[in-house]
């Protein structure tokens, strides 16, 4: 079983698989923003998408708490790219500082029935 914990005391969320922290995000607030630092996933956990979960929990709660987010961590990067809805968390300095785009999906290609002659 996978559960997802703000540690308030630690500045980090945990996660935790069968009763174990498998993954942490640390971070740190500061004048009104959370400043996303660094992941870390424990070397036995297998769980796959762990680390991502963990993220989005972290960018949902900041949303919820109404605070900006600062994504020093770089797979916090990643999902917020692959992802453009936490784009509006980013400051816009900061969006342009660390080149933050949405990365567009993959384009679908049709592909052309051919007639049977």
């Amino acid at each position: 079983m996978q559960v997802i914990t703000n540690n308030f005391g630690a500045s980090q969320y945990d996660a935790y698989v069968d009763g174990a922290v498998a993954a942490s995000l640390h971070y740190q607030i500061q004048d009104g923003e959370m400043w996303l630092l660094w992941t870390t996933v424990s070397d036995s956990c297998e769980v796959k998408g762990l680390a991502e979960r963990l993220i989005r929990d972290a960018l949902a709660d900041a949303h919820k708490r109404r605070l900006a987010v600062r994504p020093f961590c770089h797979e916090v990067r990643k999902i917020i790219s692959a992802h453009p809805v936490y784009l509006k968390l980013v400051p816009p300095n900061e969006v342009r500082r660390l080149h933050l785009t949405a990365v567009p999906a993959p384009k679908k290609t049709k592909q052309l029935a051919t007639a049977a002659a």
